[in-house]
């Protein structure tokens, strides 16, 4: 297993505090240099307590400390109860660190319309700080699980602006998974010095790819989160909004992004298989985008993968429902390398061929527009009986 580093001036832990029965569920992740920040939070009218604390927090401007995430409750619907115990976290944090409470930034994921249990979550957050660590990536990737069944960890170390640079991120999201931020959080730590201005750039092109480009479900969460932390202890020259230094940590950054993305829906609730989903020959990339989305999507797409049923029928009609405007006659669709469509007509296909479709773990669809040059893909997972099962008692 690859071992992971955390950047220069970071300390992290993890712990199971009482929030679930048995699995970690509070996660602290700290740098001895205050942060600059930028989140890219859901879309959803809902949002849940913390994150609106964080965007008033984030709307203010200056640098932070710390960044405490519990799962197993969402604090979300909870009015201004919630509200009031997402910044009472924080200030209680603030004052074991040591640091103001508007340096605290607060996380959560879980159960949606219950109140916190706040005496397990300050009581652990005496253990949490005196956890601190700088080998506990582990622990703080457990603690901020939910239905995930692994931790999700990547890391990047790149050389710009003269200096050596870490990036490492965690995450965590099985289902309730949906492009434009997909119940994901993420956090990526970083000791380059960058301008905020080059990491909001870099973030935006980053989740594009990655957390905007991903689904389980077709669920979007209440609580969504992709935050970026640079500590600037790498000592390196200013990363600004152009430039090749900035070129160097927005690839390092969509990297990190893309893997824990994959994770994410490899990870998928009750998921067997991993679909790859690319949309080619299209007017534009937002065209490409939106067709590629609406085939993974499609449940009748997700169970012909998981039955390993090369219904490329399917996914033509998923594509020609997207809305996107095309030409069916100049379309190819190749599922796992093999063509079954092509230039209006199918194309006949050996038994052979066809049995191997849709076999493996990984599979890909293609579909060829043969329209113009834009291109995207969005990644997705099978489904199964155990998704439903699974939600069917997620509260219960």
């Amino acid at each position: 297993m690859k071992k992971h580093k955390l950047p220069k001036g970071f300390l992290v832990s993890g712990i199971h505090c009482g929030v679930k029965k048995k699995r970690k569920d509070l996660s602290l992740l700290y740098s001895k240099t205050p942060c600059k920040v930028e989140a890219l939070f859901t879309r959803n009218a809902v949002k849940a307590a913390p994150l609106l604390v964080a965007e008033e927090q984030l709307k203010k401007g200056g640098c932070f400390s710390a960044v405490l995430i519990n799962s197993g409750n969402a604090n979300c619907m909870t009015g201004d109860r919630g509200l009031s115990d997402a910044r009472k976290m924080a200030a209680v944090l603030a004052r074991l660190l040591g640091t103001s409470k508007d340096a605290v930034l607060v996380s959560s994921t879980g159960i949606i319309g219950k109140f916190m249990p706040m005496r397990p979550i300050i009581n652990g957050m005496f253990k949490l700080v005196a956890g601190l660590s700088a080998d506990g990536l582990i622990d703080a990737a457990e603690g901020i699980m939910t239905t995930d069944r692994f931790h999700k960890i990547a890391s990047r170390t790149f050389v710009a602006g003269g200096k050596k640079i870490t990036m490492t991120g965690i995450a965590k999201g099985a289902g309730m998974v949906k492009p434009d931020m997909a119940t994901m959080l993420c956090y990526i730590l970083t000791d380059a010095n960058v301008s905020k201005k080059a990491m909001k750039k870099a973030l935006l092109a980053a989740a594009e790819t990655s957390f905007n480009a991903i689904t389980v479900d077709g669920d979007m969460s209440t609580n969504d989160t992709a935050m970026l932390l640079a500590n600037g202890e790498a000592d390196n020259r200013l990363i600004k909004e152009n430039g090749k230094d900035l070129e160097l940590f927005q690839k390092n950054l969509g990297e990190v992004s893309g893997e824990l993305a994959r994770m994410i829906v490899r990870d998928g609730e009750g998921a067997s298989k991993f679909i790859e989903v690319c949309v080619k020959g299209a007017r534009t990339v937002p065209d490409a985008k939106k067709m590629a989305g609406a085939v993974a999507d499609s449940l009748l797409v997700k169970c012909a993968v998981l039955g390993g049923d090369p219904n490329w029928g399917r996914i033509a009609s998923s594509a020609g429902a997207s809305g996107v405007a095309f030409d069916p006659g100049k379309m190819e669709v190749i599922l796992d390398g093999v063509t079954f469509y092509k230039s209006g007509r199918f194309k006949p296909v050996s038994a052979r061929k066809a049995a191997s479709v849709f076999k493996g773990k990984d599979v890909q669809i293609k579909v060829d527009l043969h329209g113009g040059e834009a291109e995207a893909c969005v990644f997705s997972c099978d489904i199964s009986k155990k998704y439903i099962t699974l939600n069917a008692h997620y509260t219960t």
